[in-house]
């Protein structure tokens, strides 16, 4: 069994039962029974979009906890971690803000960006801008084995 830490959807009205956690890619998780590492750091900030309600949030180090599994998420196989990364395009901003979703249906590189362009609230870059009404200058996605 290993430790691996988790986040819980912050919306009170996501279909995910509430005892079920959303995992978070973190390199060599500790074993159960090991006290878990002092992570993430003060500060943290991270944006997930919940797969089974479409809502994102942004979650801090108080939101993590540490949950016991099998085997590390990294050794799943139907399962992945992706970032998608967005450039704002409001004039004078210039933002990248990223955006992480766990997936387990194999998403292309254009339905990652659709699904976190639709997500409840509407997407804002870190300066509070729009992407529906801003767009974006550019746009990037890749798999994540940490954040």
């Amino acid at each position: 069994m290993y430790l691996q830490p988790v986040l819980k959807c912050k919306n009170p009205d996501c279909p995910l039962p509430t005892a079920t956690r959303i995992r978070l890619p973190y390199p060599n998780p500790p074993r159960s029974g090991e006290n878990p590492p002092s992570w993430p750091p003060d500060g943290w900030e991270f944006r997930l979009v919940c797969r089974e309600c479409d809502h994102w949030y942004v979650y801090e180090k108080n939101d993590v906890q540490w949950a016991p599994y099998t085997r590390p998420l990294a050794e799943e196989t139907r399962v992945d971690f992706l970032c998608a990364e967005l450039e704002c395009a409001e004039p004078g901003c210039g933002s990248r803000t990223r955006w992480h979703v766990l997936d387990n249906s194999q998403m292309s590189e254009t339905e990652l960006l659709e699904f976190v362009l639709r997500a409840d609230p509407v997407a804002v870059c870190e300066n509070g801008h729009s992407f529906s009404i801003s767009g974006t200058v550019s746009s990037s996605t890749r798999k994540v084995d940490s954040v």
